[in-house]
């Protein structure tokens, strides 16, 4: 399978320490994901893999199960770059309509930091680079003992 040259030196992710995640938890059988870090930036990685039970209209994924998953590793960046952070703030522009059962692609990485907010941006691509989503949200720095850290 061919794979976007930006993935190539990355070194995937244990997943086993997401088990609790809505998103990538031990539960959800109907997403499939595998998270990337590159350590010499501010971007993070994920390899996603739609099933048919993820769909709104027939074989078209949910835009919710898009955002929830665009959320989530817009998230990460911020806690692996050691800024544990909430979403205060989502938008998410889709392209063209995301075939279940096909594998893409999501690169996020932190935009700015202006006090407590960050401002991250995202984008889901397939494997030629076609843009099926991007997203910018704001993500509001929290304590740590604030989110069981």
């Amino acid at each position: 399978m061919k794979i976007p040259d930006e993935f190539q030196h990355l070194t995937p992710y244990n997943m086993n320490s997401y088990t609790d995640s809505f998103v990538s938890g031990k539960q959800q059988k109907y997403i499939e994901l595998q998270y990337y870090r590159d350590e010499n930036s501010l971007k993070f990685y994920a390899r996603v893999l739609f099933h048919v039970e993820t769909q709104g209209a027939p074989g078209i994924v949910h835009g919710g199960a898009i955002a929830s998953v665009l959320d989530e590793t817009m998230g990460a960046v911020s806690f692996l770059n050691k800024m544990p952070a909430v979403t205060a703030s989502l938008t998410v522009n889709y392209h063209r309509p995301l075939p279940v059962e096909k594998t893409v692609y999501i690169i996020t990485q932190v935009e700015k930091t202006e006090g407590r907010k960050i401002y991250i941006i995202g984008k889901m691509v397939d494997k030629n680079q076609r843009l099926f989503a991007d997203s910018k949200g704001i993500f509001v720095k929290v304590p740590n003992e604030r989110i069981g850290l």
